[in-house]
């Protein structure tokens, strides 16, 4: 049977029609199926369940101990500055030096001084054994009736004298050492040292300047653990005790970030008022404060505002 060519045109829409149709009922069946097998999927995962905070308080990463404010225990001009801001440091190591040109002078004569008894006195006490070994035999030939008496008496003075003399070297020499000590003291003095490892934050002292005792002269980050101490509100204060956990978080004009958890190992026993509030126009609020430890050393910084978020 012969097609018309208008007929021929019009069969080849009908295969792709039905296979149009094929994928609506498979779709319509899948979505039938999803719908009646989710309810199921959802009722059997677990619901991750979230720590409810009891309290809630502000406060600041610190380091153990604060930073350290070092500074000159006399006044003087500055001779040397040895470091330099950002610079990591040993403990001992020199930071700062006042001038003292006459000062080293008096050490190096009181150095030389204690040399001098020290050499003469060991001198003397060389001596020491033969004068008491003729001393003894001029003693025994005297009762041998070899030896006028006269002769070992000469003898045993110059033992004693000797033996005096030995005594009053050693305590010129103690006396050397004192001062020696005393003047290296007082140098020490002159000498800014750090006293554990940490990095400089802050150097006030410039070289050619005049330092007053006291005032300031580096300021050090020692190499301590982290910690944060928060302003706990009194109306929280029954809801945190030692050894509870919270969450720490920043707090500031950036996107927040959670910081390490941290445990509460300090509650202070008095009332203070409150230095880091939400806004000023409230007026200043009670607080206690909290000082929590990291369960690990977080990536913060010394001044960061925190929020704190204390769990059961």
């Amino acid at each position: 049977m012969n097609e018309s060519p208008r007929t021929q045109r019009l069969l080849p829409r009908w295969p792709a029609l039905s296979l149009c149709l094929a994928l609506a009922a498979c779709l319509a069946a899948c979505d039938s199926g999803g719908d009646a097998a989710l309810p199921a999927a959802v009722a059997a995962a677990p619901v991750a369940t979230v720590p409810q905070a009891v309290a809630v308080a502000r406060g600041q990463v610190e380091v153990q101990g604060g930073l350290l404010e070092l500074n000159f225990g006399q006044d003087g001009l500055v001779a040397a500055v040895a470091v330099q801001e950002g610079q990591s440091v040993r403990r001992g190591q020199v930071l700062a030096q006042l001038a003292d040109a006459a000062g080293s002078a008096e050490l190096a004569v009181a150095q030389a001084e204690l040399r001098l008894s020290q050499v003469r006195t060991e001198a003397q006490a060389q001596r020491l054994p033969a004068l008491r070994q003729t001393a003894g035999r001029l003693a025994s030939a005297v009762r041998a009736g070899a030896v006028e008496p006269q002769r070992a008496d000469e003898a045993q003075q110059a033992l004693k004298d000797l033996e005096a003399e030995i005594q009053i070297g050693r305590a010129a020499a103690d006396v050397a050492r004192s001062r020696v000590a005393l003047l290296q003291a007082q140098r020490a003095r002159l000498q800014l040292l750090a006293p554990e490892d940490g990095t400089v934050l802050r150097v006030a002292s410039k070289p050619g300047q005049h330092a007053v005792a006291g005032g300031a002269g580096v300021v050090l980050l020692p190499n301590r653990p982290l910690q944060v101490r928060a302003e706990v509100n009194e109306s929280f204060i029954g809801k945190v005790h030692l050894g509870q956990q919270a969450a720490i978080a920043t707090d500031g004009d950036a996107m927040s970030q959670s910081l390490p958890a941290a445990r509460v190992v300090r509650i202070s026993p008095v009332l203070g008022v409150g230095r880091v509030q939400d806004d000023n126009r409230r007026g200043p609020t009670r607080t206690v404060e909290c000082i929590l430890a990291f369960d690990s050393a977080p990536e913060a910084r010394v001044g960061q505002n925190v929020k704190v978020s204390f769990h059961e």
